[in-house]
């Protein structure tokens, strides 16, 4: 279970400070762009270092972790949801008052468990598409989009019935987990952020709109590039937090 406490020694956060003054700075050299810290499996302790440092935006990829997290840590925090979420935890999601962001939305029955469950909130809550811009089976999301695509198509259907369907949500954005090839060969432009960059001209398109609508992608190995190919927001966890143990640890 992952460690609640929230004290920490001046030497670690000192350590976290450095760390993502090093990320933002890359993160600055190159572009603008949210900079969501994911603590997977790592203490509270350490969010709450940089929460006392400044930092309100954080990430988890598991459910439980982040309604734990979230039950001891400050409710000002924004918390990103990252993982694979299915529809039976949706009620647990909802539960978070503080969820600022559901990143890896992928079908219209989670949109609808999500807004099923959602209590009061002031906003809507944002959400992204996940799209499988490497068409790997090991990743999630739905197609990408093309100039032949329809309103048919899975993330134009899922996008439109979020708008129509589902006041307490908002369409913030697309969001991807590129390849790891792509994602270690800065060289070239990565095809990956590419492709998710066409896919939101494409759903544009079908939506008739002109929102400006987010991207999410680059993780510590590729974010730097994802800033300079029009990142909006950017996912890091190793590189601030350093190495992770074991799940079952």
């Amino acid at each position: 279970m992952t460690d609640l406490s929230l004290s920490y020694s001046p030497q670690r956060a000192e350590e976290l400070k450095e760390n993502m003054k090093g990320v933002l700075d890359d993160i600055a050299a190159v572009g603008n762009a949210r900079l969501v810290p994911i603590s997977k499996l790592k203490p509270a302790s350490d969010i709450k270092a940089l929460y006392d440092a400044g930092y309100r935006h954080f990430g988890e990829n598991y459910i439980q972790e982040m309604v734990d997290k979230a039950e001891v840590l400050p409710s000002d925090i924004r918390w990103h949801f990252v993982g694979a979420l299915q529809s039976n935890k949706a009620k647990l999601a909802a539960s978070v008052p503080n969820l600022f962001l559901l990143e890896t939305f992928s079908s219209v029955k989670l949109a609808d468990a999500v807004q099923k469950h959602l209590p009061e909130r002031a906003e809507p809550l944002n959400v992204y598409i996940q799209i499988n811009t490497s068409s790997e089976d090991s990743k999630s999301g739905l197609p990408p989009l093309t100039s032949s695509s329809t309103k048919s198509d899975p993330a134009a259907e899922l996008a439109i019935h979020i708008r129509d369907h589902c006041p307490g949500l908002k369409l913030l954005g697309l969001m991807t987990i590129g390849s790891w090839e792509a994602s270690h060969d800065p060289s070239k432009p990565n095809p990956d952020f590419e492709t998710l960059k066409s896919t939101r001209k494409e759903l544009l398109r079908l939506l008739e709109s002109d929102q400006e609508l987010e991207l999410s992608m680059g993780m510590s190995a590729d974010f730097v590039q994802a800033v300079k190919e029009g990142s909006s927001s950017v996912r890091v966890g190793t590189r601030i937090f350093g190495e992770r143990p074991p799940k079952n640890a």
